[in-house]
């Protein structure tokens, strides 16, 4: 883990800035009228040096627990650092995961006794002070967060990018994504990510319609200690879309699948569910499917002879040396 930044004197008082900004309205946002994109770019900078001064200087963030390898599953954990070190080990990750539904696949992410770690960043966060821009793609979910720096308003507390990018995409989803769809995903397929935190209680946003995602791979993770909820399901649709499977969620469980596949959440009925969902995809918000590749067959797979080797799946991308080097494109 990187050590906390120091605050400089030109931004000691862009959290209080931030904190008296006053916020698009939720129609504004659901219509995406122009302010709504104006209000995020002409603050960006105040409220990215608005997160580092709230992480150094607030009582409530330096009271937040640390973040690092340590509250993930022990065994995938162990898995995952003997794979790093020897590729050809990556069967012992592999091994881990259950096939929830076809071609969906589910693990017990967290540590059994250390989910709320992750889920107290951000509820936290979210009770900053600090304008967040919540995720509208299909549907505006109220108390969620942008995570990924490509998005305007999203959650910049430097400790938690660094937790985000350095060990949630680089080291365990992006190669765990090719190790599971190997016939999907060379190395340019998967570069870039996309991250926001949903909140599903009843009474206020229950659910979402059946959609594909705008990814290559999708990762979504359960946040919650303790099941608090009824309802609130997932289900997904087989490639033909003629029959789903319903796969309820567990505390701290993840489940990982293409981002083409159909999939909805039905109604939670009691309670809440949080969850942060990880995306990756290619530059430019390309995904590693569809037949645009010319070594794609026509049903999007690559070939074995294409098909990434165990050393390449274990391996950062190399047009990322830094963040000068990504794109700016967010899926919304």
């Amino acid at each position: 883990m990187a050590p906390r930044a120091t605050t400089t004197a030109n931004e000691c008082h862009a959290l209080e800035m931030a904190r008296n900004l006053k916020l698009p309205s939720r129609e504004e946002m659901l219509r995406r009228d122009p302010k709504v994109y104006q209000f995020w770019s002409d603050n960006e900078e105040c409220l990215v040096d608005a997160w580092n001064e709230w992480q150094q200087t607030d009582d409530k963030a330096l009271a937040l627990p640390k973040l690092d390898e340590s509250i993930l599953n022990p065994k995938l954990k162990q898995a995952i650092e003997a794979a790093w070190e020897d590729p050809s080990k990556e069967v012992n990750v592999k091994d881990l995961w259950e096939e929830m539904a076809p071609g969906v696949y589910g693990i017990q992410f967290f540590d059994k006794d250390k989910v709320q770690v992750l889920r107290e960043w951000i509820d936290v966060a979210r009770e900053s002070g600090i304008p967040t821009r919540p995720p509208y793609g299909i549907v505006l979910n109220r108390k969620g967060l942008m995570i990924d720096p490509r998005s305007v308003g999203y959650m910049a507390a430097p400790d938690f990018q660094t937790f985000y990018q350095d060990v949630l995409v680089d080291r365990y989803i992006r190669p765990m994504g090719r190790l599971l769809f190997p016939e999907f995903i060379q190395t340019k397929d998967d570069s870039e990510s996309f991250a926001f935190s949903i909140q599903y209680q009843a009474g206020g946003d229950e659910s979402i319609r059946p959609h594909s995602d705008a990814s290559t791979i999708t990762f979504n993770i359960n946040l919650d200690l303790e099941q608090t909820w009824t309802g609130s399901s997932l289900y997904f649709w087989d490639n033909e879309r003629t029959t789903r499977k319903t796969v309820a969620w567990k505390p701290g469980m993840a489940m990982i699948h293409l981002g083409r596949t159909m999939h909805a959440a039905l109604p939670i009925e009691t309670g809440t569910r949080s969850n942060l969902v990880i995306w990756t995809f290619a530059k430019n918000g390309g995904r590693g499917y569809g037949g645009a590749d010319p070594l794609m067959l026509d049903d999007g797979r690559y070939p074995e002879e294409y098909q990434l080797s165990p050393e390449q799946r274990w391996s950062l991308p190399t047009d990322r040396s830094s963040p000068d080097s990504w794109d700016r494109f967010a899926p919304f």
